[in-house]
């Protein structure tokens, strides 16, 4: 299979795992913040990577300048990124935050293009186009809609932006070490380092809640499967390029749309237009990674 079908194959995974991610995230929100989740997720997942480094350790894989990129790319995504894409959960839910967060194909590409010397079709300006009418789609708001408030849309947007930066640094660093099990071990570890200083920051309603059983629950079962998604996402950006891997990657709302509909149907409502702006956002992607097949 060649390097651009790898990538391929990986970044669907990466949104697979994603999509299901996200629908556990949704529900641990009932027991615990967009902090706590993150932090559970980090607690559960960097030991057994730690572990599993050390056992298949090779001295190639030092390589102090990656650490770095990768350290920046956490501060960037998990940092920043994910504690606003967990918030954007909780206040938004599930349905409506998925494809916000699919916007990132824009933002990866604008950084790929002037960051990484990427030059991908023409074909990004009609998938991008798709992409910002089904955002326009799923922020439909009726009169009488008081579920959510479109105060709190900025939160996935920035969060995305923080994302799509921290993958270039992602990439830089995941290219110099070559191995993306120490690409993960090296970010959850920077995440455990400085999450909880950096939470110190945060009104005290938004730091840690450790002590909460059930968070423990879902959080983890979300921490294992997006430690998952991470380490496809860097097979995914060895292979190729960020205007190839992250709009696929994107595609994770149609993954989470299905499970939300088995699943979480008496918690939150998909409606005609979020589904709608979804198979826009999501046709979107496939139009900007034409190239890829």
């Amino acid at each position: 299979m060649t390097d651009i079908g790898l990538a391929t194959v990986y970044s669907i995974a990466t949104a697979i795992s994603t999509g299901t991610f996200a629908v556990i995230v949704g529900r641990g929100g009932n027991y615990g913040n967009a902090v706590t989740g993150v932090l559970i997720g980090l607690i559960v997942t960097t030991p057994p990577l730690a572990l599993l480094t050390w056992a298949l350790w090779e001295p190639a894989w030092w390589n102090p300048a990656a650490y770095l990129y990768l350290t920046i790319g956490w501060l960037l995504g998990p940092a920043v990124g994910r504690v606003l894409y967990f918030s954007g959960i909780h206040y938004l839910g599930v349905a409506r935050s998925m494809p916000l967060a699919s916007t990132m194909p824009l933002f990866a590409s604008i950084f790929g293009i002037g960051l990484l010397g990427e030059r991908p079709g023409w074909s990004i300006l009609a998938g991008t186009m798709m992409i910002v009418l089904g955002c326009i789609c799923i922020t439909r708001k009726k009169a009488d809609d008081t579920s959510w408030n479109r105060k709190h849309i900025w939160l996935p947007i920035v969060g995305v932006i923080a994302f799509s930066f921290s993958h270039v640094f992602r990439k830089l660093g995941v290219e110099m070490v070559d191995s993306p099990l120490v690409a993960i071990t090296v970010m959850n570890t920077a995440g455990i380092v400085f999450l909880f200083p950096l939470s110190r920051l945060l009104p005290a309603d938004q730091r840690p809640q450790l002590k909460r059983r059930k968070a423990w629950t879902f959080y983890s079962a979300a921490g294992i499967l997006n430690g998952i998604s991470v380490i496809l996402h860097f097979y995914g950006l060895r292979y190729g390029d960020l205007t190839i891997v992250t709009p696929l990657s994107a595609t994770a709302p149609l993954f989470s749309l299905g499970v939300s509909w088995l699943f979480l149907r008496g918690v939150e409502r998909v409606t005609v237009w979020i589904f709608g702006g979804t198979i826009l956002i999501v046709l979107g992607g496939a139009i900007i990674t034409w190239n890829a097949f």
